[in-house]
């Protein structure tokens, strides 16, 4: 399939991965309305503290899940990685404006669905780099702060064991991008 056919159809699947509304819908499964509790942030770590830690794992893994899809996804349709990341970037654009207004209450900042989409790009770094923010996450209780901790080992790793400059430079562009909507929409 053409590249200029085949990744208009990643970005449009990315899109409409990223909408998927899995906090809302864990949430709602349990008859809590996510978007009133708390932050008001539909996102892991408020379902992991309003819903419960299952329900929040739930969310996380299927976050990231919508991250990694978008990424094989594009990957099957011939893109090449450093390329597929525009259906990254895309599954992150429905992840915080998902389609047609799903949900009226803000989503989590996509550091899940970041770091689910990271790891399908870089193989084995990746999944090493989640679970060292996990631990981080779970130790310090700032979901912020472990995604810098993954974030920062991900980089030490990729030293040891270099990965597609253009692949890297691309997550760092997306990580950087979702740090400052992060701070930019719940200011």
């Amino acid at each position: 399939m053409p590249l200029y056919i085949a990744l208009p159809i990643a970005v449009i699947v990315g899109y409409f991965l990223g909408s998927i509304p899995f906090a809302h819908l864990m949430a709602r499964r349990k008859g809590i309305d996510i978007g009133s509790t708390d932050t008001r942030i539909a996102g892991s770590a408020n379902v992991f503290r309003q819903v419960g830690r299952r329900s929040g794992a739930v969310v996380f893994m299927g976050d990231a899940g919508k991250g990694a899809a978008a990424i094989v996804s594009a990957n099957a349709l011939g893109i090449d990685t450093p390329l597929a990341l525009l259906a990254l970037a895309a599954a992150l654009a429905g992840h915080a404006f998902p389609m047609l207004g799903l949900t009226r209450w803000p989503s989590g900042a996509g550091l899940a669905t970041l770091s689910g989409g990271g790891a399908a790009a870089v193989g084995w770094l990746g999944p090493i780099a989640i679970l060292a923010g996990i631990v981080f996450v779970l130790a310090s209780r700032r979901t912020l702060a472990g995604a810098l901790a993954a974030f920062v080992l991900f980089l030490v790793l990729n030293v040891f064991w270099p990965t597609d400059p253009k692949t890297i430079a691309g997550i760092i562009a997306l990580g950087v991008a979702v740090l400052i909507w992060s701070r930019v929409r719940w200011r």
